[in-house]
C-alpha cells in the first residue's frame, strides 16, 4: 500500500468509494427488472463520456466542446468495420472485400483512431488559449455531421444504420449491463491512476499555471496533445461499444444535446475531481432518460412549457448557486466536517 501512495498518491477514501460503488452495481442485476438494467448499461458508458470529458478539461483545464467528435469517430469506426457492405458502389468500393474483424478489436479500433483524430486535432488547435480553443472544438462536431450527410450512402445520413442483431454487446441485457460495467470500471480504474501519477500532476500543474509550468521546462503544448489523446481514446472506444449496445449508429453522437449532458453531468458533479463526474453523470442520466421521462414529465399538463431539458438546465442553476464547486465536494466537506 505504502507503494501505491508513493507513485501514484492515492487517496485510499476515493478509491474505496470508487470499488463500494462498483460493488453496489455488480450486484443490482439480483434484484432488478430488465428495463432498468438496460437503462444502467447505457448510463456506464454516458459516465465513461463525462470522465473522459473531465479528464481534458477538469484535470488539463482546456476546456473542449468538441468532445463527441471522439464519441461519434468511435462509433462509425466499429459500425462501418462490421458493416464494410455500407462502402459498396462508392469510392471506398475495395473495403468491400475485408472481412469484419472480431467486435472487440473493432471497438478498440475506434478508440485507436479516436485517439488519432484527437491528436491532429490538438496539434492544431492546442497552440490556442483560453476561449479560442473552445470555439474551435465546439465547430468541429458540426462539421462531421454535415460529412455523414454528405456521405450518406456510407454514413447513412440522418437516420443512421443497424449494425444487425448478431453484432449486439450480448445476447442478452444481463450480458450487456455486466460488459459495461466492467468496462467503466476499467476507465475509471486507469483514468483515476493516471490522474494521481506524476503525468496527472504535471497536467494539473500546466493547469495551474501554464506560464510557471513552462517556467519549470515543462513542454505544455505536447503534454496536452498527449492528454487530448487519451481523453479521445476512452471516449472512441465508448462510442464504439455504445453501437454494439444498442445495435444502431447515428449522427447523434456527435450531436450538441448529447455534449451539453456531458457539460452538465460533469459541472453538477464536480469539474476536475474524477469522482464528481462519476456521481454527476450517474444522476443526469437516469434523471434524463429514466425518473422524469416515467414518473414527472407525463404528469404535466401539456399546456405548461416544460421538458425534462429546462428542468435539468434549472437543476444546474440551483447547484450552480448553493454548491459551485459541484455535489462532490460539497458531500466531502460534510463528510470531513462529521
Amino acid at each position: 500500500m505504502s507503494k501505491l501512495r508513493k507513485y501514484w498518491n492515492i487517496d485510499i477514501g476515493q478509491l474505496s468509494y470508487l470499488i463500494g460503488f462498483l460493488l453496489v452495481m455488480g450486484v443490482l442485476p439480483i434484484f432488478l427488472p430488465d428495463t432498468l438494467l438496460y437503462i444502467l448499461g447505457l448510463t456506464f458508458i454516458f459516465i465513461v463520456f463525462a470522465v473522459s470529458w473531465d479528464f481534458m478539461t477538469g484535470l488539463v483545464g482546456e476546456v473542449n466542446l468538441g468532445h463527441t467528435i471522439f464519441i461519434g469517430v468511435g462509433g462509425y469506426v466499429t459500425a462501418l468495420l462490421n458493416v464494410p457492405t455500407r462502402f459498396k458502389n462508392t469510392f471506398l468500393d475495395i473495403l468491400t472485400n475485408i472481412p469484419p474483424p472480431p467486435i472487440p478489436i473493432t471497438i478498440l479500433l475506434g478508440g485507436v483512431i479516436a485517439a488519432i483524430t484527437g491528436i491532429l486535432i490538438g496539434l492544431i488547435t492546442l497552440r490556442l488559449r483560453g476561449w479560442y480553443f473552445a470555439l474551435v472544438t465546439a465547430i468541429l462536431p458540426l462539421l462531421f455531421i454535415k460529412a455523414t450527410y454528405v456521405l450518406k450512402d456510407i454514413f447513412g445520413g440522418e437516420e443512421g444504420f443497424s449494425v444487425g442483431l448478431s453484432k449486439a454487446l450480448a445476447p442478452d441485457t444481463i450480458g450487456k449491463y455486466i460488459i459495461t460495467l466492467l468496462f467503466m470500471a476499467a476507465s475509471i480504474l486507469i483514468l483515476y491512476g493516471i490522474k494521481n501519477s506524476k503525468l496527472g500532476l504535471t497536467l494539473i500543474a500546466i493547469r495551474e499555471d501554464n506560464t510557471l509550468a513552462e517556467a519549470l521546462g515543462i513542454n505544455i503544448y505536447l503534454y496536452k496533445v498527449f492528454a487530448m489523446g487519451i481523453s479521445s481514446f476512452f471516449a472512441g472506444v465508448s462510442g464504439a461499444l455504445l453501437v454494439h449496445y444498442r445495435v444502431t449508429i447515428s449522427p447523434d453522437l456527435f450531436d450538441v444535446p448529447l455534449m451539453l449532458l456531458i457539460i452538465l453531468a460533469v459541472v453538477i458533479g464536480g469539474l476536475g475531481t474524477l469522482i464528481g463526474p462519476i456521481i454527476g453523470g450517474f444522476l443526469i442520466y437516469l434523471l434524463k432518460y429514466w425518473v422524469l421521462k416515467v414518473y414527472l414529465i407525463p404528469y404535466i399538463p401539456t399546456t405548461i412549457p416544460i421538458n425534462d431539458d429546462i428542468i435539468l438546465y434549472i437543476l444546474l442553476i440551483i447547484i450552480a448557486v448553493l454548491m459551485p464547486h459541484g455535489i462532490y465536494e460539497r458531500l466531502k466537506r460534510f463528510y470531513m466536517a462529521m
